[in-house]
């Protein structure tokens, strides 16, 4: 066989080569877009990763994958979502940083082995995404934390200064010299004594949680028509227990929960308001469910216990998350039940009395 013989094999496998290569770079592109939209879109939802897992499937899509499952456990509240088809062949990832836990599968069929490979650069794309919106939202909270916890310290030395100067004051008022009685009685014998009373109080609330953790013994039925006085909504209480819990934070607890229910009053007008109260106990554990009988149904389960979001606007959202910690460190849990045809329903779980 002569050179001129093997022209049209050489030019076959050329032509090969030529098509392989040029297909494999077409791969490559559709992959970079892709990845490329993953990003996007997850910029365009601010890095918040439940709207990202609700709106990423049909890219997922897009680059071969079946189907898409995940379950997400955010700050307390539990959702999930399912797309496509489960088949098989399954990609799986964990990822769990404090408060927020991830399970991610994604579906596939068979494919060749630059299929797999290309289709798990994919993936990875979308466990580092969902991986680094998990770490922006832990280190969001815990820097908002932070700065809170330092304003707190700032608090308290301007309060100590003011209750200073404040105490100074009164004194002079109490030991004030002949020929001043009318100007100092004038300007200071109202005011002065009740801004001291009102700094020690601010002071009192800034360190009160130094106490926090002392239990006693608390009427439930107590606690809870207190808070329903201060804010002026009526309660129906069914059944009663007595619980071992710190009361400052048992009030805390129930004036978030309360006082949530009192703006929502408010807002849609007091004869909405159906709110009952349930209390039962299963051994050494009460349950305290809470729900309003003409209340909606909660459009974003997994917002109510996330740390800084309310519908109310910014600087706002702190209320339930706080009072889940409360509930926590007293040995007990504060979740909520929401369905999509039924009211929102709280249920709070403490010890009972010994």
């Amino acid at each position: 066989m002569t050179t001129v013989d093997l022209y049209p094999y050489l030019i076959l496998v050329g032509s090969s080569i030529l098509a392989a290569a040029a297909w494999l770079l077409h791969r490559v592109r559709v992959q970079t877009k892709l990845g490329q939209e993953l990003i996007r879109s997850n910029e365009e939802v601010s890095f918040d990763l439940p709207d990202f897992l609700r709106r990423c499937w049909p890219i997922l899509e897009a680059g071969d994958f079946t189907g898409l499952s995940w379950r997400l456990e955010w700050f307390g509240a539990t959702i999930s979502g399912e797309q496509g088809k489960l088949t098989e062949g399954v990609l799986y990832q964990h990822i769990e940083v404090q408060e927020i836990s991830l399970d991610i599968r994604l579906f596939h069929r068979k494919r060749g082995w630059e299929q797999r490979y290309f289709s798990q650069v994919l993936a990875e794309n979308f466990f580092l995404v969902a991986r680094m919106d998990i770490w922006i939202k832990i280190g969001t909270v815990r820097g908002t934390f932070d700065q809170t916890a330092k304003m707190n310290v700032f608090l308290q030395h301007d309060m100590k200064n003011l209750l200073q100067l404040v105490s100074l004051a009164s004194d002079q008022l109490l030991n004030r010299q002949p020929g001043q009685e009318e100007k100092i009685l004038n300007s200071l014998q109202k005011s002065v004594p009740s801004i001291r009373d009102r700094a020690k109080h601010m002071l009192n609330s800034l360190v009160k949680s130094r106490n926090s953790q002392v239990k006693s013994t608390v009427i439930l039925s107590e606690v809870i028509n207190h808070h329903a006085a201060l804010f002026e909504i009526e309660v129906h209480i069914h059944g009663d227990a007595e619980v071992s819990v710190s009361e400052e934070a048992l009030h805390g607890i129930f004036e978030n929960l309360l006082g949530n229910y009192a703006w929502r009053s408010r807002k849609e007008g007091s004869e909405t308001l159906d709110l009952h109260v349930t209390i039962t106990q299963h051994d050494m554990k009460v349950v305290i469910e809470i729900e309003d009988l003409n209340g909606e149904p909660c459009l974003w389960p997994e917002r109510l216990f996330e740390p800084f979001w309310s519908e109310r606007g910014a600087s706002r959202g702190i209320g339930l998350y706080q009072s889940r910690q409360l509930a926590t460190s007293q040995g007990g849990d504060l979740s909520a039940i929401a369905k999509s045809d039924a009211p929102l329903k709280f249920v709070l779980t403490l010890l009972a009395k010994v």
